[in-house]
């Protein structure tokens, strides 16, 4: 069978990564031409991956997604004349890593189906599910699909591409063509098929029905003869239907029992998604166990302990006298008082007289460098328990004794794309009041930095770091990045570790000893259980964590709204449009000064937010995404108004 293969990518930073030419030199074994699809203009960085593969390499707007590039190479790149010449046209995009198993067996099994068109997997959804308020029929998916004989010389399948429309907007373009294309050449009597068992897992009931792929990769990848594992759901929250086991099991199934090197996936993800997604996502949290055993570690280790608190001195004595003879210590401090108690109990401790990011600079030279800080224990601020919990927290997680740290060596040495660890965020006493407090206002500052350096990470207001910490370990060399640091930023690196490991192709994650993890587990669950019987005490009952957070907003609406006799809604969208006719009195809707904007919206005015000659006499209801109302957040704040609430 001779054969086409079109394969699409589009990338926002216009990388090619290892993965593509992974899965072109796949596609390569199968086709007998191959084209290449960039919807973008050019490709700053590994073209290569394309070029040892592709017959023809073309490149255009990312105009249409990934149907709009199929449009154009069909209908203008390649044409009709060039396409009718082979049996088979298969349509690709860069969606998915993969395959898992060779190419060629994919293509021999389904080459035993008499299908006029087949692709991997198939879906369909009951309208609850669908996100679109309608049932959504089967259909195959289309990231990768292909065509036979029958159907793609036909006038119907020439004419079907002719006559679609570039979508502006992804969700159209799923409703239109995604959900669509299989019931459109169904109805015209052309039959297909697919390459995975997704009906082991669908119900009679469709609204039971979900995207397997999102779900549960692990399964179809290891028993229903799915060779992919899909980006999308790696940034995706499945917490709603259940716990987070499928993703990480997919990514050890694929690196212990297939020949795919899964680094092409964390080549890629550590690159592309945000850190904080990453760490929940792949359950980065490391246990060390106080029985493990293992070889005595290769990497050249160095713990350099910043001091700070003379009254830690007894604990942090306590702690080093357990790492053994063989470990590399230094100890560091800016106060003689300090350094003096240290010498006399036999330690050399040396004088701090750089500022920090130069300090870190120099411990660059080692593999693996563990950053520790004492911990003010005494009763001057607070109780000294909450302190010494503090201290507990910190040293027994990143530096307990020998076994543990080298349980933690041997992680960064199995993990080659392990780059940065710290201990987890403490959750007793007032720290707990921290949790949901994110950037606690530096964003701007941080992301500021961040495009100085030129950092290579995802950086969101909407995404603070998973952690913010000044005690970790990570690999000497991404404190390379640390020369020539302004000192002034120095208050900013605890928010930009993760990130700094990130800009040198490294994930993050938290590490704890196994007794820490199990007695912090029960705290969380204790949290967690009080916090729901609150919420069920207040509001009444909940299916799930999703509707407690409903419950939660529409008790603190009902109380915004009953404090404020005036209402304003900040926003002019979808959401806005909604509430104006929930709300009671709302008197008009809000804009950010210079946005373009209506006269009015609903028969009610639209004005600036300085065209409001008092804010203070109403209340602001924002209606508007995360990202949008962190931007509004922050405006609000420089004019001093606090009267408001997010939808």
């Amino acid at each position: 069978m001779k054969r086409l293969c079109i394969y699409l990518t589009y990338d926002k930073d216009s990388v090619v990564d290892a993965y593509i030419g992974y899965m072109l030199k796949e596609l390569r074994e199968c086709a007998d031409h191959l084209a290449v699809v960039c919807n973008e203009e050019k490709v700053e960085e590994g073209i290569e991956h394309i070029q040892g593969y592709a017959d023809e390499i073309f490149f255009r707007e990312n105009k249409g997604f990934d149907a709009g590039g199929f449009k154009d190479a069909l209908c203008l790149f390649l044409g009709w004349d060039k396409v009718w010449e082979y049996d088979e046209l298969i349509l690709v995009n860069d969606s998915m890593f993969g395959p898992f198993c060779p190419m060629r067996e994919i293509f021999a099994e389904m080459d035993k189906r008499p299908a006029d068109f087949w692709g991997i997997a198939r879906a369909e959804y009951g309208a609850c599910k669908s996100n679109f308020g309608r049932d959504v029929p089967e259909h195959i998916q289309t990231y990768f699909m292909a065509v036979r004989t029958r159907m793609l010389h036909s006038d119907a399948f020439r004419a079907y591409w002719e006559g679609m429309p570039y979508y502006p907007v992804f969700s159209q373009l799923f409703q239109e063509y995604e959900f669509k294309f299989t019931q459109h050449f169904a109805e015209l009597g052309y039959t297909y098929d697919t390459l995975a068992d997704t009906k082991a897992n669908d119900s009679e009931n469709k609204d039971y029905n979900y995207c397997q792929y999102e779900f549960i990769s692990y399964e179809l990848i290891k028993k229903r003869n799915f060779p992919f594992l899909k980006k999308q759901q790696i940034a995706s929250d499945t917490l709603e239907k259940q716990t987070q086991e499928q993703l990480r099991l997919a990514m050890e199934y694929i690196h212990r029992h297939t020949d795919y090197k899964a680094d092409l996936i964390w080549e890629n993800i550590i690159r592309t998604l945000n850190m904080a997604d990453l760490q929940r996502k792949l359950c980065l949290q490391y246990r060390i166990s106080s029985r493990e055993e293992g070889s005595e570690a290769s990497m050249d280790v160095l713990v350099a302990v910043i001091l700070e608190y003379k009254e830690s001195m007894e604990y942090v004595l306590e702690y080093l006298g357990r790492l053994g003879p063989g470990c590399k210590i230094k100890l560091f401090s800016r106060e003689e008082e300090i350094r003096k108690l240290y010498r006399e109990s036999g330690y050399e401790c040396r004088e701090i007289h750089k500022e920090l990011p130069e300090l870190l600079y120099g411990f660059s030279g080692a593999e693996l460098v563990c950053v520790i800080y004492d911990e003010d224990i005494s009763t001057k601020n607070r109780s000294s328990c909450t302190g010494k919990s503090c201290f507990y927290n910190r040293w027994e997680n990143l530096l307990k004794d020998d076994k543990h740290t080298a349980g933690i060596v041997r992680r960064f040495e199995e993990e080659a794309r392990l780059g940065f660890l710290t201990y987890p965020q403490p959750v007793f006493a007032d720290f707990f009041g921290e949790l949901g407090e994110g950037w606690k206002g530096v964003f701007g500052e941080v992301e500021k930095i961040a495009e100085e350096l030129k950092l290579k990470c995802r950086i969101s207001e909407t995404h603070p770091p998973f952690r913010v910490a000044e005690s970790f370990w990570i690999r000497g060399s991404i404190l390379k990045r640390l020369k020539d640091f302004p000192a002034a930023y120095s208050r900013y690196l605890p928010y930009l570790w993760s990130y700094l490991a990130q800009d040198a192709g490294y994930y993050s994650g938290i590490v704890e000893s196994e007794a820490y993890g199990a007695m912090n587990e029960i705290n969380l669950q204790y949290y967690l259980k009080q916090t729901a019987m609150q919420v069920q005490r207040q509001y009444g009952g909940f299916r799930d964590f999703f509707s407690m957070k409903k419950h939660i907003f529409r008790g603190a609406l009902q109380e915004f709204c009953g404090k404020h006799s005036r209402l304003l809604i900040y926003g002019t969208g979808y959401m806005a449009r909604a509430y104006s006719s929930i709300l009671p009195r709302v008197e008009g809707f809000v804009v950010s000064d210079g946005r373009s904007r209506a006269e009015s919206l609903e028969g009610l005015p639209v004005r600036y937010l300085s065209e409001i000659a008092d804010p203070q006499s109403y209340g602001l209801v924002l209606c508007m995404d995360e990202k949008n109302q962190a931007q509004v957040v922050s405006e609000l704040q420089k004019r001093g108004i606090e009267n408001y609430i997010g939808i």
